[in-house]
């Protein structure tokens, strides 16, 4: 009898075992343990998964964000029409973050665009040289790295992103999307994407990180416009 029992109980481990990591009953949430979960940044549900009461729940995550400053979503690989990455979403090997190409141009790229792509990295670190949208990034890499989102190449620094685009004539004349530049001694030394309504978004320091600003904080020497 005893012997039957433990055959029966490790016949019955497949079942539960299989149902971690694997799809939840709707959605396209994945079945994972709470702390794995929550440690990932997602959001959990019951009912959906076959062993819930054993803290296995349906985990959804629907925004992920890559060291490039790409955004996605958690999803099945097989459901991913774009790339995966590794790493960024809880679960198995089979549920990666999925970037979808250009997920938020919708088509031609507007400067409101830029813009709101920009802002979602609002408060994220300045780190000098960085080249991270998430974990670091300086200035000119901030402008660098929003501008690669949309398929528009810009130099590494803020003195030679300067000499690019088309000029424009002061900020009475700047459109949301364009770059404006600050000067210290004549001389290129920061710059920030222009949001509309005398405000900026950019990486400003150590102390504040990625941050909105108003334009007008000191008189921008150039302004370029790359749309």
């Amino acid at each position: 009898m005893r012997l039957n029992f433990v055959l029966l109980a490790f016949a019955a481990l497949p079942s539960v075992f299989g149902a971690v990591n694997g799809r939840c009953s709707s959605g396209n949430g994945v079945c994972v343990s709470t702390q794995s979960c929550s440690k990932a940044g997602g959001s959990y549900v019951s009912g959906l998964c076959p062993n819930d009461p054993n803290n296995i729940k349906c985990c959804n995550k629907t925004r992920c964000v890559t060291s490039e400053g790409k955004v996605g979503s958690c999803k099945f690989t097989s459901n991913c029409s774009g790339t995966s990455y590794s790493g960024l979403c809880p679960g198995g090997t089979n549920f990666k973050c999925c970037v979808e190409e250009n997920p938020s141009t919708g088509g031609s790229t507007t400067g409101s665009k830029i813009v709101s792509y920009a802002r979602q990295f609002i408060g994220n670190p300045y780190v000098y040289g960085g080249n991270s949208l998430t974990k670091g990034i300086d200035c000119s890499g901030f402008t660098q790295q929003v501008f690669k989102h949309f398929g528009i190449s810009l130099p590494r620094v803020s003195r030679d992103q300067a000499t690019k685009g088309t000029a424009v004539s002061g900020l009475s004349n700047a459109r949301a999307g364009d770059l404006t530049f600050y000067c210290t001694g004549g001389k290129v030394t920061h710059v920030a994407i222009y949001e509309g309504n005398n405000k900026i978004v950019h990486a400003a320091n150590k102390r504040d990180g990625i941050k909105e600003s108003k334009a007008n904080y000191q008189t921008p020497c150039r302004i370029r416009r790359f749309i």
